[in-house]
């Protein structure tokens, strides 16, 4: 006799629900399936006393507190005030269910047009008891659209943890669709392939746009990135307000011929806003699109531009000249030239080879992941880096009131300067480092640092700042860096690098002084320390650390480890598969240090020798040869030379 099933029971508290998506994640084994994630949330009717603990409205923005986190999922729970909106947003892939709790949710659906903008699709409202569901493709936004101003509350599933939030820009009213997106390709454009939409990449595009618009010739720019947003790359992603530029506006044009275009696009927002002021990231990343799109829109009404929102994955060189671009499994992309601008190295892992027991509470890239929101203000943290990474991570994390402390940790335990409180004028160092380079057989590592630290005492015997003789070095770096032997830039990485940034790469005075407070109220520390061993739990971890001169390891124990040690260094290490490609290929050529690929000055890669006229190469991938190529003063150059010599090279073919 077949008796029928049993019908699954309701669920009435948190603790149940989280052991029964257990149970599902140990029968799937692997991705957890969205239908039977919802059918588990639909059978739960959890009280507002069960809730209330999580419940956390906040006037900065809908909160996010988390219920319970594993490898396999995380479940939160949110809270949106009236009128609370989030970002145009996807899940990076992964599976997203939700119950509406308390109020109603109105969810905005997008889709993607061919600019990489996105335009509203679909609207519908939520109400209390209905659940949403996203398999991992679907580009929404979620708001508080409760009618009698109350607090929207739901419970949220990501299997696995959400690793990211990718945010999408929603097209402003009066933006239409640029003609160079809609347009084919004219049979005789060359077509140019850019990998990289960061600021060098979408730099290069304007530059070309701006030549088209010039020259009366066709060109078709195919832009690749996985990246849902033009133009931001890594830095100006964040959408965390506390996140400031670490150069003042007055310096962050991205046009070499209008060196106050930034802070006129600024002021045209806040007509107030002085020469020294530290703006936000988010808001260089909006200028950045608004600078790419006005090129595009004024370019020849022959250029084409198709944005690829993938990865690609090989380059190879075609018999007939040019390249063949692979992205995905199956679409290819053929080229007269090529772009390589892939911005930073993913983080290196400081903990890869010494980590045992489960990860839940490691966020290895805190740029790719959504884990930092849900750090609760009472739960510890390590921050294993005491860089740039690890004063964004520290603000990320303080944005509430903490309680529980903030460490940092790195071998020398270096903080990142401040930036003085006004402007100074750099210091022309030119009578001793032109005398250091006639020395005739390279220079050396302690050279070069005894004249830093001279120069130094000098100017602050006159009164003057350090920081004038930083960056009074910064036009002479390259050339200084060119110098040094092998041997030498070896040594510099070794035993130099960390003093030199901690005072080139400095923080906006208003970030010193967050960290000064909290450093004051006892919240935060940072200390030097080798790294030696972490074994991880469901609910903290306990980090081995060897103190400098320390007799044994010691043992710390945190609610959280969050990497911060920075993009990847050496030989292969965070470096893009494309690169490693056409390194083997013998397209280019590996620097020994491991910092990147070698380059002409115009920014064709070398490879054994041979200039490669169609292969350009732009911004961190140039350090063996340039050592500045990381910041917008040094890239807005490079991305100008690039488009030339792409120019050059495709009209001359």
């Amino acid at each position: 006799m077949n008796l029928p099933a049993a019908k699954p029971c309701p669920i009435h508290d948190l603790r149940t629900l989280v052991r029964e998506l257990g149970r599902l994640a140990g029968r799937m084994k692997g991705r957890m399936n969205g239908d039977a994630i919802t059918e588990i949330l639909d059978r739960s009717h959890i009280s507002d006393d069960e809730v209330a603990p999580f419940v956390a409205p906040s006037a900065a923005s809908y909160s996010r507190r988390r219920v319970a986190r594993t490898e396999a999922f995380e479940v939160l729970v949110m809270t949106w005030l009236p009128g609370q909106v989030t970002a145009a947003h996807d899940h990076a892939g992964a599976v997203s269910a939700f119950k509406i709790l308390r109020g109603t949710a109105q969810e905005t659906r997008f889709t993607q047009a061919a600019d990489n903008l996105v335009d509203p699709t679909n609207i519908r409202e939520l109400h209390e008891g209905e659940c949403g569901l996203d398999e991992g493709d679907v580009v929404h936004a979620i708001r508080n659209a409760c009618p009698r101003k109350e607090l929207l509350v739901t419970i949220h599933v990501y299997a696995p943890p959400l690793p990211e939030l990718r945010r999408f820009t929603i097209r402003s009213e009066g933006r239409p669709l640029a003609g160079a997106f809609q347009r084919q390709r004219a049979s005789s454009a060359p077509v140019v392939a850019i990998i990289g939409a960061g600021f060098s990449g979408a730099m290069v595009a304007a530059h070309l746009a701006r030549k088209s618009a010039k020259s009366r010739r066709p060109i078709h720019i195919v832009i690749i990135d996985r990246q849902p947003s033009i133009a931001e790359g890594a830095a100006y992603r964040t959408a965390d307000a506390s996140h400031l530029l670490n150069v003042p506006a007055s310096g962050m044009s991205a046009w070499p011929d209008l060196p106050d275009d930034f802070l006129e696009w600024a002021r045209g927002r806040d007509p107030a806003l002085g020469r020294y002021t530290f703006l936000q990231r988010q808001a260089y990343g909006a200028y950045l699109r608004d600078t790419f799109f006005n090129a595009v829109a004024q370019s020849d009404t022959r250029t084409s531009i198709e944005i690829r929102r993938e990865e690609a994955g090989r380059i190879e060189r075609r018999d007939m000249g040019g390249w063949r671009v692979h992205c995905g499994a199956s679409h290819t992309i053929d080229a007269e030239a090529v772009v390589l601008a892939t911005g930073h190295r993913l983080p290196e892992d400081p903990l890869k080879q010494r980590w045992s027991g489960s990860r839940a509470r490691y966020i290895s890239d805190p740029w790719a992941s959504m884990a930092l929101p849900s750090i609760e203000p009472n739960e510890s943290v390590c921050l294993l880096g005491t860089g740039l990474t690890a004063i964004d991570v520290l603000l990320s994390v303080s944005r509430q009131p903490r309680t529980a402390p903030v460490v940092a940790l790195s071998r020398r335990g270096l903080l990142p300067a401040a930036h003085a409180p006004a402007l100074l004028a750099p210091i022309d160092p030119k009578a001793w480092v032109e005398q250091l380079l006639r020395g005739g057989t390279g220079i050396t590592t302690s050279a070069l640092t005894r004249g830093i630290r001279r120069a130094v005492h000098e100017a602050e015997s006159a009164g003057l700042d350090w920081r004038q003789v930083v960056d009074g070095l910064r036009p002479y770096t390259s050339r200084i860096w060119q110098a040094l032997p092998p041997s030498q830039k070896s040594r510099f990485l070794r035993h130099a690098r960390p003093f030199w940034e901690v005072m080139r790469h400095r923080i906006a005075p208003s970030v010193a002084e967050c960290v000064r407070e909290l450093t004051s109220a006892g919240i935060f520390s940072a200390g030097a320390a080798r790294m030696v061993s972490a074994c991880g739990a469901v609910d903290g971890v306990t980090l081995t650390v060897r103190r400098p001169r320390g007799p044994i390891p010691e043992a710390l124990r945190f609610d959280w480890i969050v990497n911060c040690a920075g993009p990847g260094t050496g030989r292969g290490v965070g470096r893009p598969s494309v690169i490693e490609g056409l390194i083997k290929a013998g397209h280019l050529e590996d620097d020994p240090l491991g910092l990147g690929v070698r380059s002409t000055p115009e920014g064709r890669a070398v490879a054994d020798g041979r200039i490669i006229e169609d292969l350009i190469v732009i911004g961190t991938l140039r350090k063996p040869d340039l050592w500045e190529s990381v910041a917008v003063p040094e890239l807005r150059v490079q991305a100008q030379v690039a488009a030339d010599a792409i120019a050059q090279r495709i009209h001359d073919v």
